[in-house]
């Protein structure tokens, strides 16, 4: 085992010590929320009568919805940029890009530190050490008006990654094997990742594997910082990991891609918070410029923020990738919420890089959708069917 999450969670919480079951309530260093979650938040404070203390750094992302695709988006966007003045709030109004990229961007993150966020996959920023809790709209307008969070502390699980990666497997992969192979095991628990895999990561990588985990039930993940000692719980050689594709359904279940060859696609989303960062789409553009965009195939890129599309355009890759047939969205979420930007049809197959696969996530709940990495995407992209990253 590994004392740091235990330890942490005691700091947090001024106890010298804290055990799994026990409630405790810890000091917050960072809130997040966006408009997809926001206006619970302020509905709950207009019902409360309340307002937020000020005891906590506060930053909202307009990311779900942005540009705002129907009028009621645009009123509560402005709605919340006023409420934000009023309150002291950090707001990025203006295309920045998705919540979490942000946030690794433009705050400083530490190992240790405490996140409480009105979105399911805070725990990206686990990737830096952070610990990172989800909660409701309602739950995350009780926690900036305290300052402080509620936590029933969860039993932790140390997972150790051992080896070398294949070339043809990225971070997400690893994080859906961990799901596929030590589901039961990982849900409702605080997940510990640790081991010379890991370790051998780009923070990008990191944050796609931290980012993902929390589908399967997770309560937190993050990196075990340097320096740390751990016990594993759970031994995974990731030399023996190999890609696959999340099936579509409101449970996670999965299969190797050359399984599902016979699956003909209708459109491939490669980016959001999942795997929307440069090295993502610099991977997947290696191959859609390579070999070409199959012409049934829509194919959107949405960039995680404004640092990555502008990288993007510096190296000449938006303006490669529209050659090439791509549509390059702007940053943020894009279709993944389905509010807009690529919604799908009941007809369409679609293969993506974004978080969920359960009907309707993406527009029409008949649509089918597949969850991948970037290499996978891209190669289904070009071959018109789900294809893994060796392109057969």
């Amino acid at each position: 085992m590994s004392e740091f999450f235990y330890r942490q969670v005691a700091k947090a919480a001024q106890r010298d010590e804290v055990i799994p079951g026990q409630i405790v309530s810890l000091k917050v260093d960072l809130a997040l929320a966006h408009d997809g979650t926001g206006p619970a938040v302020l509905q709950e404070l207009k019902e409360r009568g309340s307002r937020p203390a000020g005891c906590c750094r506060t930053l909202f992302t307009l990311d779900h919805a942005f540009p705002a695709p129907t009028v009621r988006d645009r009123e509560f966007q402005l709605e919340l940029a006023e409420f934000a003045g009023r309150h002291q709030i950090l707001l990025y109004r203006n295309g920045e890009g998705v919540l979490h990229q942000v946030v690794a961007e433009e705050e400083s993150l530490w190992p240790g530190m405490i996140i409480v966020g009105a979105d399911g996959h805070v725990a990206t920023a686990g990737a830096f050490g952070a610990l990172a809790f989800s909660v409701s709209g309602p739950r995350f307008a009780e926690v900036i008006c305290r300052g402080a969070y509620d936590l029933s502390v969860p039993e932790q699980v140390v997972i150790c990654v051992t080896g070398r990666i294949s070339p043809l497997v990225m971070a997400r992969d690893v994080a859906m094997e961990i799901l596929r192979s030590h589901g039961d095991l990982v849900r409702g628990k605080a997940v510990v990742l640790t081991g010379a895999a890991v370790d051998q990561l780009s923070i990008s990588e990191k944050m796609a594997l931290c980012n993902f985990l929390p589908e399967g039930g997770v309560v937190t993940a993050f990196v075990l910082p340097q320096g740390e000692r751990a016990v594993c719980d759970i031994a995974i050689d990731a030399g023996g990991v190999q890609p696959l594709v999340a099936l579509p359904g409101e449970q996670l279940t999965f299969a190797a891609p050359e399984t599902l060859s016979d699956r003909r696609i209708s459109m491939a989303l490669i980016g959001s918070c999942s795997s929307g960062r440069l090295e993502d789409i610099k991977a997947a553009a290696e191959i859609l410029l390579k070999h070409g965009i199959h012409p049934e195939v829509t194919c959107l890129i949405t960039p995680a923020s404004r640092n990555v599309l502008e990288a993007m355009d510096t190296l000449k890759l938006s303006a490669a990738l529209r050659g090439a047939g791509a549509i390059v969205l702007p940053p943020g979420c894009g279709p993944c919420p389905g509010r807009h930007l690529g919604l799908l049809s009941a007809a369409d197959t679609a293969i993506t890089t974004t978080i969920r696969a359960n009907p309707g996530r993406i527009g029409a709940a008949e649509a089918d959708i597949f969850l991948a990495s970037p290499l996978t995407a891209a190669w289904s992209a070009v071959k018109g069917r789900i294809t893994g990253p060796d392109g057969r």
